[in-house]
């Protein structure tokens, strides 16, 4: 780094598979940057394919942070991310050095960036502690249509004397706790899916931590008051960032995306996979496949191939996979044909939720203050130096040296809809099910399934 340069965090966004890891090697050679990983699923150990974490090669090109720093029976939630990530980031603009921050979740691009969460005093450093077996099935209490009174009734006296910690809670039934979460904190229990277990637990640490002095509806109002802050919550927390976003054309990654799945096999997905379900899944009975690490896109697809079939059918598959050559396991192979199919899909899928993201958070808000976002097409790989690295390295030229870049930044989306019913909660009593959201209920209202379901109990009413 140049004297008298001060760099900026430089953040790096982009659906799966757009080369955020390769950009962020190649500016961190440019600038002697860190690499912070940004990846909710990297922060576990193992998996190192599936979750494709920079290769033992690729760190070694550059200091990375966040890889591989609990074990898969703790649970690491974006409070402990963002506790562990501010001082890292910290520490480098300290020491006139250049934190690259790096990932696909974006929420805990966002907990940097932004006071969006829950701080002053509402905090746990230290990942606490799971068993991945008999405490993340669904605990004893399982109400049906609701809680008996005397089993809600003693969860929500227990909350306030938890004695700062809600470890305990991870083993009540996820309705349960919605229950509980509405009797302390009705806006935010408004807000969450009775279903959406994590979020519901996260709203309830703050009660809980708190003594039941403060609520997450309560922390998170007092964030949207302060100078710079918005709907979505805090302001911005540093000045000096400059944000990446790399771009692909859909169906360039669509196909870039499958290949990544067949090159997982060639890299050793099968023994990967296996060695992990051995020693997490296969001992316990009921894993819950929506937490933690085995919620992995990647893993979880396998499950059913994984339970069916042992490692010698994987050895023999693999030697299919690499020879060609005619397997006596058919069925083994049409089987794990169609896990890895399903992956190539779900990873589609979760490249278009990526962007859907970016395109809802940093830009819809016109009233939330961004950092500038540059965005750089990645379709062209051939043309990557000219269309990707020159210009990133062109506009973090420009914002080290007090210039506008030449590039224009990504202008803001106007987004008509009104935020405060994004989150609400809206019941279909005649379909029996709960609706997050004013768009989704619209569409779930206008549905063939929603219509015919009314008619048919206007009929039974009227006979």
């Amino acid at each position: 780094m140049e004297t008298g340069k001060v760099p900026p965090i430089v953040v790096i966004l982009g659906s799966t598979g757009t080369g955020k890891t390769k950009l962020s090697l190649e500016l961190a050679a440019q600038y002697g940057g860190e690499v912070i990983s940004a990846d909710s699923m990297q922060v576990y150990k193992g998996l190192d394919i599936v979750t494709a974490k920079a290769t033992k090669a690729e760190q070694q090109q550059a200091k990375h942070h966040l890889l591989d720093v609990v074990t898969p029976d703790q649970v690491f939630t974006v409070t402990h991310f963002r506790e562990k990530a501010l001082p890292i980031i910290d520490r480098l603009l300290a020491d006139n050095r250049m934190p690259i921050v790096v990932g696909g979740t974006n929420y805990y691009i966002e907990s940097i960036l932004w006071k969006v969460l829950i701080s002053d005093g509402v905090q746990r450093e230290q990942p606490r502690k799971r068993r991945l077996s008999p405490d993340l099935a669904p605990s004893a209490i399982k109400p049906s249509d609701g809680a008996a009174p005397s089993e809600l009734e003693a969860l929500v006296s227990h909350l306030p004397t938890m004695q700062g910690s809600a470890d305990n809670l991870e083993s009540y039934d996820s309705a349960l706790l919605h229950q509980a979460l509405a009797r302390v904190d009705p806006e935010t229990a408004d807000r969450l899916h009775p279903n959406n277990k994590r979020k519901i637990l996260r709203a309830l640490e703050v009660y809980v931590e708190s003594g039941g002095r403060c609520t997450m509806s309560q922390k998170l109002a007092d964030q949207r008051t302060a100078p710079g802050a918005c709907s979505l919550g805090g302001p911005l927390r540093y000045r000096n960032v400059v944000i990446l976003w790399l771009q692909c054309n859909q169906d360039t990654l669509n196909k870039r995306l499958d290949a990544r799945v067949d090159g997982m096999v060639a890299q050793g997905l099968l023994p990967e996979i296996r060695a992990f379900y051995e020693s997490y899944v296969q001992p316990y009975d009921n894993c819950d496949y929506h937490r933690g690490i085995l919620q992995s896109i990647g893993f979880k697809e396998f499950v059913k191939y994984l339970q069916k079939y042992d490692a010698d059918k994987d050895r023999e598959l693999m030697k299919y996979f690499a020879t060609g050559q005619v397997t006596d396991n058919p069925d083994a192979l049409s089987l794990l044909n169609d896990c890895l199919d399903y992956l190539k899909l779900v990873t589609r899928r979760y490249s278009r939720r990526q962007l859907q993201w970016i395109n809802n958070r940093f830009l819809c808000d016109s009233d939330r203050e961004v950092p500038p976002i540059y965005a750089l097409d990645t379709s062209d790989v051939p043309h990557w130096i000219p269309n990707v690295l020159d210009r990133a390295r062109t506009i973090v030229d420009a914002v080290m040296a007090g210039r506008e870049p030449p590039y224009a930044c990504v202008p803001k989306i106007a987004n008509p809809r009104d935020r405060s019913q994004e989150e609400k909660t809206f019941r279909c009593e005649s379909c029996q099910r709960v609706i997050i959201g004013e768009f989704q209920w619209s569409i779930h209202m206008r549905s063939k399934k929603h219509q015919k379901r009314a008619k048919s109990i206007r009929e039974q009413q009227l006979k």
